[in-house]
């Protein structure tokens, strides 16, 4: 699999063939038994927000198809979600930093919790949300293939490009003013968006793309693992003395990621859409 535009190949071609490719590498990590319940759905959801991130970058080309197949590459992923969720809670409890006595009792018995919240989630109907995904993943290719043409030109994909750059530098600067989990949430999508177009773009000017492909991978770790704090936090039980001390540490450890990100946030989006939009074009222009 191949998730960038090759040098020489027409858009039109192209794009179908990242969305395809990555249905059917979703199709085969589903499949695949020998790996563990959480590997399966991790790789098939990551396919899945591959998808969405390209057809976000064609959206408007594609029309009304765009709120079709934005839909449901959105709720596949979500019919796969609570595993992930209960794994992304138990990995977040292991960056706590527990520096007294009662903070580490606290995190053994939040471990056993998660643990056993995990236990559910795999016996939670795990085969029949597999098996629903993977009886509807041959209708998603037979989506794509009723696209419209593509142009095979920058247009095709500069205004989706812009558009999530520019979605982006909005969803940070809501997140500095509210700090809220929402917001940063939102803004981890849209960075996510962004990573994943400059992936399909990296061989326009590899000089260039790799650096900002690494920023936007940092950028999305760090938003990532803070995330997963708040889903933690949703497992945060006990008497009101407990939820206050697991609270205190759950908000140091997202306050240390959040700084992170808002460091390499600015540095990042910086640069206005169009500003970018512009630059990449006349990168496009040159390579192709």
């Amino acid at each position: 699999m191949t998730y960038a535009i090759e040098k020489d190949e027409p858009i039109s071609a192209a794009m179908p063939r990242i969305v395809n490719e990555c249905i059917e590498l979703a199709r085969e990590r589903l499949l695949d038994e020998q790996q563990a319940p959480e590997e399966r759905i991790h790789n098939a959801r990551k396919r899945f927000k591959e998808s969405r991130a390209a057809i976000r970058m064609i959206r408007f080309p594609l029309g009304d198809r765009f709120d079709i197949e934005n839909a449901w590459f959105r709720d596949a992923g979500r019919r796969l979600a609570a595993l992930r969720d209960a794994d992304a809670a138990l990995e977040a409890a292991d960056t706590l930093e527990a520096d007294r006595y009662h903070e580490r009792r606290l995190l053994r018995r939040l471990y056993r919790r998660l643990r056993h919240r995990r236990h559910l989630a795999r016996e939670e109907d795990l085969a029949r949300r597999i098996e629903e995904t993977l009886r509807e993943l041959p209708l998603a290719w037979e989506r794509v293939a009723l696209w419209p043409e593509l142009p095979d030109d920058f247009s095709a994909i500069g205004e989706g490009f812009r558009r999530t750059f520019r979605d982006g530098r909005k969803a940070m600067m809501e997140a500095l003013a509210s700090r809220s989990p929402e917001a940063f949430h939102e803004w981890r999508k849209r960075v996510k968006d962004h990573w994943y177009h400059l992936q399909i773009l990296r061989d326009v000017y590899p000089e260039l793309t790799k650096p900002l492909r690494a920023e936007m991978e940092a950028l999305s770790d760090a938003l990532g693992h803070r995330h997963d704090l708040d889903v933690l936090q949703q497992s945060v039980a006990g008497n009101a003395f407990e939820r206050k001390v697991m609270q205190q540490m759950i908000d140091r450890r997202a306050a240390e990621l959040s700084e992170v990100a808002i460091v390499i946030g600015t540095r990042v989006y910086a640069e206005k859409p169009r500003a970018i939009h512009g630059r990449f074009e006349a990168y496009w222009k040159v390579w192709a």
